[in-house]
């Protein structure tokens, strides 16, 4: 009987860092990946003013219930009417204006009624999340069952506010009590549960399940929904589902650039196709005005070495989210801006200490961790990965930071572990976090 030879330990250790090294080629080149979006694909939907008409439709119901505001300053329906018209004007040109002045009129029309219509209130805590205000969300959620709200939609909610604030356990069993599969809502958020806690194949059988109950139905609903979808097979690893997702989403409503966004993603990280992902960018911005575009242009420029674009496009961010009516929805972003390009730490560090404050999530202190790193503070940074990220969170980019925070901390093995798990999510990441991974492997491989 033939036996292996038995290698010694340092033999052994080499052997597994030259298949480490072997494998990176493999894990990490992007020179065999077959081109996914195809202009013929997606060209025929960038229209000019292609949000014209709903716009006008949004302001012509503003512009109604304002007169009839007027003529009864007391109409808590108009109220509600106008702000509904508001929001909706939010939604299409990203206005955070708009999102300000709806919720003050929820909270006027809720105040009119003694705060006792459970409806309104619910409606004000639903504007609440979308505005990261999710302690003034739960509190809400908790009046509206006070004032006889429907449970089922209390449960909702809650599971809502609970899974942002970082309350999971409280979020599960919140979803328990409305263990329903034949449910719309209670598929999405289940689907959104899942993903929390690493379980992308069951959020995405989740969420496939929820598309189908949707079919044949409201268009808006069904594009949301499969727009969520095709995110969750990005993040899977299915670039190539993800963007036919994307392109079914625009058969059904060729408005609906969110879905144009994607394929502006896939172009850029999958593909490397600068070119068509800065023309699908360029369209939106003519559209709209969502702030986040210029961190994928700026992510795009730097790419292309060009630095004097990367910088004007981070500062038209800056320029975009400095308003007060848009209060912390774009923290993040401005917390990784700081740290990483502007270095102005003490700026980062006020936000993510602000963030943490607001929702303590895995995913808020991985921000702080980060902040701390950039600052040099490696020892900080260490123990606030261990203690509130490390295990807690399959999200790439706090995979990512922590990484490069254990590899400064010369925690070799874990950094190399987390690294490739970072490899694996390039698509997610992007070409310049997959760059910086690369090089990382291939250093911790040699050491």
């Amino acid at each position: 009987m033939l036996h292996q030879p038995v290698l010694p330990s340092s033999h052994i250790m080499k052997y597994k860092r030259l298949l480490l090294v072997l494998s990176l080629g493999a894990l990490l080149s992007c020179s065999d990946r077959e081109s996914i979006v195809k202009q013929a694909d997606y060209s025929g939907y960038l229209r000019e003013g292609i949000l014209d008409k709903p716009v006008a439709l949004a302001k012509e119901e503003i512009i109604f219930w304002e007169q009839r505001l007027q003529s009864d300053t007391g109409s808590y329906v108009a109220m509600l009417e106008l702000g509904a018209a508001r929001q909706q004007l939010f939604k299409l040109n990203g206005d955070p204006q708009q999102l300000v002045i709806a919720d003050s009129l929820f909270s006027r029309s809720s105040a009119r009624l003694n705060d006792t219509d459970p409806a309104i209130l619910y409606t004000r805590a639903q504007t609440a999340i979308t505005r990261h205000q999710f302690a003034k969300a739960s509190l809400l959620n908790e009046t509206a069952l006070q004032a006889a709200g429907d449970r089922f939609i209390y449960q909702l909610i809650g599971f809502d506010a609970s899974m942002e604030l970082g309350q999971y356990n409280d979020a599960c069993i919140r979803l328990a009590a409305v263990q329903d599969p034949a449910s719309f809502d209670y598929l999405i958020r289940k689907a959104k549960s899942a993903d929390q806690q690493g379980r992308l194949d069951k959020a995405i059988a989740y969420m496939e399940k929820a598309l189908d109950l949707v079919k044949n139905k409201k268009k808006s609903l069904y594009c949301w929904t499969l727009s969520c979808l095709a995110d969750m097979y990005g993040h899977d690893g299915r670039p190539e589902d993800a963007y036919n997702a994307y392109l079914e989403v625009l058969e059904n409503d060729p408005a609906y650039l969110y879905a144009i966004r994607g394929i502006a993603w896939i172009a850029f990280s999958h593909d490397r196709d600068t070119k068509a992902a800065l023309e699908i960018i360029n369209y939106l911005q003519r559209q709209t005005h969502l702030p986040d575009l210029w961190l994928m242009k700026a992510e795009i420029k730097e790419w292309e070495n060009d630095q004097v674009g990367k910088n004007d496009c981070l500062q038209q961010f800056l320029a975009a989210t400095v308003h007060p009516a848009n209060g912390d929805m774009y923290n993040k972003y401005r917390i990784l801006l700081y740290a990483d390009h502007i270095a102005d730490q003490d700026k980062a560090l006020a936000l993510a200490e602000r963030e943490v404050a607001n929702r303590p999530t895995p995913e808020t202190f991985d921000w702080l961790a980060w902040v701390y790193y950039k600052k040099g503070d490696i020892r900080k940074a260490l123990q606030i990965s261990k203690g509130k990220v490390y295990r807690q969170t399959t999200s790439p980019e706090a995979l990512y930071h922590m990484a490069m925070i254990f590899a400064a901390a010369d925690l070799k093995q874990d950094a190399l572990a987390l690294f490739q798990e970072c490899a694996a999510a390039y698509f997610e990441l992007g070409p310049l976090k997959e760059k910086m991974i690369r090089a990382q492997l291939r250093q911790l491989a040699s050491m």
